[in-house]
């Protein structure tokens, strides 16, 4: 009898499993997050129309007691941020020199998180 120890292939979380997991880890450090919705809606009673944050501003606000907020922008497995991120996030780190995390698992939330608390214990 041989055993062969290799990793079990775990399935693949999905992005709203993989947000829903961040948003916990977020939680678990004392972070309060906020969703920040963009673009513009029609209300539920179909009579106006709603403004959100400018296209393309990240998913959500993450404010802590001790330590800078910053700005979290979560995309699907390997997917890059759009054209319009890419600008819009510039704008916002060079105009208000706030941090903006764009993630797509919760490695490299921890990862990021990490590396911005790192200088704020």
């Amino acid at each position: 009898m041989t055993f062969r120890l290799t990793p079990a292939k775990l399935p693949r979380l999905s992005e709203r499993e993989v947000i829903r997991a961040c948003l916990d880890l977020l939680a678990l450090r004392g972070y309060f997050v906020v969703r920040v919705h963009s673009g513009t809606f029609k209300s539920v009673d179909d009579r106006r129309w709603i403004k959100g944050a400018p296209k393309g501003t990240p998913d959500y606000a993450c404010l802590h007691a001790r330590r800078p907020g910053f700005l979290l922008e979560f995309k699907r497995p390997g997917a890059k941020p759009s054209p319009e991120q890419d600008t819009k996030h510039f704008e916002i780190r060079i105009g208000y020199q706030l941090a903006i995390g764009t993630v797509d698992s919760v490695e490299g939330m921890l990862a990021w998180l990490e590396q911005h608390e790192r200088n704020f214990p």
